[in-house]
């Protein structure tokens, strides 16, 4: 392992939504150089998790609306699609949501255009050990010295059941939609497919998946929920965060967090759109759990659910979101336990208002949601967690 002698001025840990957008706001707002600012992500390309993740599922449109995007100004996107307008419908309502084609294309423009590629470091940042005059990281290929970090980690891993892992394990038909090496190609055309979850990612891919011969059955553990926001829009602003950050006591934080979030629901659109799918005869639809997966054959499984009830599938799709938990593993309970850095008892770090956890070491994306609040990870999450790092620098 070798080091990088020259210390940066920033390293952002993290190259997906929430680690590009930072690197332009970095730029853009000239608090730092392309030369003293470096990207840490073990992709090649900006955005690249996020672009199989939704092609995965078969996503169409994004939840957010169109002034929630990759680049600083929030009519970009707007400007950006009168001039290189796409093929397809470009917005549907409420509050004008964008293709996901027109997204990932603005946000290439943006990416291309301020030469966010340049700042990127394949590699996988494994441990900090933080200091005074700089920090130092150690990475799966090079250790990097830098004044400032920004944690914008992840999600983790995609999360297996498990009975599911037990049946993958015997060799069923049995993968992760979330997965890098999910391909919708090795699913077969003429087949009863069961997909296993209960949000957008489920309705999304059960949606994708079916097909003139190909019939799906949606395994929920709960009735689909219908809800065109992941929480209430007042928590994008001063309507409900003001209150949040003035109160001192993080398990009520916590509490209101997990109220405020719209699990498991989906968007009018997949709601009416997996409703004509079903008077069709193109799919079906399970309200329980799994509880137990016996593969019969090497072509048949049985599903059996709490409920009581039994059905069978040709293979199986999961999509069951992201393992519970912190984003970035090791390192973060590295920089708890060996540094005392500071967390409530849900084990969330406590930044500053500033999204600072440390001297010159700031948070963004979930493990900042204590001081973010119910949208940390979203696309507006991204967008606040900058306002507050510049703030931050600025003051």
């Amino acid at each position: 392992m070798t080091t990088r002698n020259s210390i940066l001025e920033w390293l952002i840990i993290g190259g997906g939504v929430h680690g590009t957008y930072l690197s332009n706001a970095l730029i853009r707002n000239r608090v730092t150089k392309h030369s003293d600012l470096r990207v840490l992500d073990p992709h090649c390309e900006p955005l690249q998790e996020w672009k199989k993740c939704t092609e995965n599922v078969g996503m169409k449109f994004l939840r957010s609306p169109k002034v929630h995007h990759m680049d600083l100004e929030p009519l970009s996107l707007k400007h950006f699609a009168v001039c290189k307008p796409c093929d397809e419908r470009q917005y549907i309502p409420p509050n004008d949501r964008p293709s996901l084609e027109l997204f990932n294309r603005h946000a290439e423009y943006v990416i291309d255009r301020n030469g966010l590629q340049k700042l990127r470091i394949k590699d996988m940042a494994l441990r900090i050990e933080p200091g005074r005059s700089f920090h130092t990281v150690f990475g799966s290929e090079h250790i990097y010295k830098t004044k400032n970090i920004v944690i914008a980690a992840g999600n983790g891993k995609p999360y297996w059941p498990d009975w599911a892992a037990m049946i993958k394990a015997e060799g069923a038909k049995i993968m992760h939609v979330l997965e890098d090496c999910f391909d919708k190609k090795r699913i077969p055309e003429q087949a009863v497919i069961a997909v296993v979850g209960g949000g957008m990612s489920a309705v999304q891919t059960a949606i994708s998946l079916a097909s003139e011969h190909r019939e799906v059955v949606l395994i929920s553990p709960h009735s689909i929920r219908v809800n065109n926001y992941d929480s209430d829009p007042g928590w994008m602003g001063p309507k409900y965060l003001q209150k949040f950050r003035s109160e001192p006591n993080y398990n009520r934080r916590r509490r209101w967090i997990n109220e405020a979030r719209n699990r498991g629901s989906v968007t009018q659109e997949l709601y009416s759109d997996f409703s004509l799918l079903r008077k069709n005869k193109q799919c079906r639809f399970y309200a329980g759990k799994v509880e137990l997966a016996d593969p019969v054959s090497s072509e048949m499984i049985l599903l059996h659910l709490n409920s009581g009830e039994v059905t069978a599938a040709n293979a199986i799709v999961l999509a069951t979101g992201f393992e519970q938990g912190l984003p970035g593993g090791k390192m973060i309970s590295g920089l708890v336990r060996n540094h005392s850095f500071r967390c409530a008892s849900c084990g969330f770090p406590i930044p500053s208002y500033h999204l600072e956890w440390w001297d010159g070491i700031y948070l963004s994306g979930t493990l900042g949601e204590l001081e973010t609040g119910p949208s940390a990870p979203n696309l507006i999450g991204a967008r606040m967690a900058a306002n507050k790092i510049l703030s931050s620098v600025r003051k």
